[in-house]
């Protein structure tokens, strides 16, 4: 399988047509699109950490949820992140590809994935079609619900603000920033509302809101992103080698997270 093939093939199963607007994916850096895939490095974000990974594990093509290249260049020197990593993967003969907003949106994406992990059912999409909500087997009270959902998503610690309701049964879920989707949580009915992050100002809102806002990182929300990948190629494309980068976290939430 070439780099263009296995971008068709992610293609195929995270549709561009599903991308926001602004957002930009996709095949993002490559020195040679008919190369032979050698392995494909899995990780949230195209890091100096991840480039090291695929380059010890002898990959040449790293996959990504968040791109690598979102807002416009300016400068393309070593002395600017983005542009210090795109030389590095060219220097080494990476490829890089991401699938953003589309694996969100996407049926059995990255937010189906965390509906899952919850247990929910009933599970649809609501707003623009990339957040979900669904209900719990059972209601739980407030402190019941956010302990379950701690040791389901595998997140540690969160925030959390807006007023509890007595029990908690219709859950509503945005990974990654999800502040736009916080009212129309409310309004689809969400006891609960769980995201990686909110806005000072959607804090603000939340406390005139029925329901709880529960943040865990922008990172905690997404570390699941590569082991979605890793199912859909394990089941498109048996033969190609893949290996899960595990990198730390540098979302600055993550070192500051309070107890519930």
């Amino acid at each position: 399988m070439t780099v263009k093939e296995l971008n068709e093939l992610l293609n195929e199963r995270f549709s561009p047509a599903l991308s926001c607007e602004w957002d930009n994916d996709g095949l993002q850096v490559t020195p040679d699109p008919g190369a032979i895939v050698t392995g494909v490095l899995l990780a949230l974000d195209l890091s100096d950490a991840a480039i090291a990974c695929a380059k010890d594990s002898g990959c040449n093509v790293i996959l990504t949820h968040h791109p690598l290249l979102f807002r416009p260049l300016s400068e393309l020197t070593p002395e600017s992140g983005v542009g210090r990593r795109v030389q590095r993967l060219l220097s080494l003969g990476i490829s890089a590809i991401a699938c953003h907003t589309r694996a969100d949106a996407a049926p059995g994406g990255l937010n189906d994935a965390l509906a899952e992990r919850m247990g929910l059912s009933d599970v649809t999409p609501f707003a623009d079609g990339i957040p979900r909500i669904g209900t719990f087997r059972a209601p739980m009270t407030p402190g019941e619900a956010v302990a379950f959902i701690l040791g389901a998503t595998g997140a540690p610690k969160a925030l959390y603000s807006g007023k509890a309701p007595e029990k908690i049964a219709r859950v509503a879920i945005c990974s990654g920033d999800g502040k736009e989707y916080l009212v129309q949580a409310a309004e689809a009915g969400a006891d609960l509302y769980f995201t990686g992050e909110l806005s000072y100002h959607a804090r603000l809102d939340a406390a005139d809101l029925p329901l709880i806002a529960m943040e865990v990182g922008h990172d905690g929300s997404e570390e699941h992103a590569a082991a979605v990948f890793s199912a859909y190629l394990a089941s498109a494309a048996p033969g190609l080698r893949t290996v899960i980068c595990k990198t730390p976290a540098y979302d600055g939430f993550s070192g500051g997270r309070l107890d519930i």
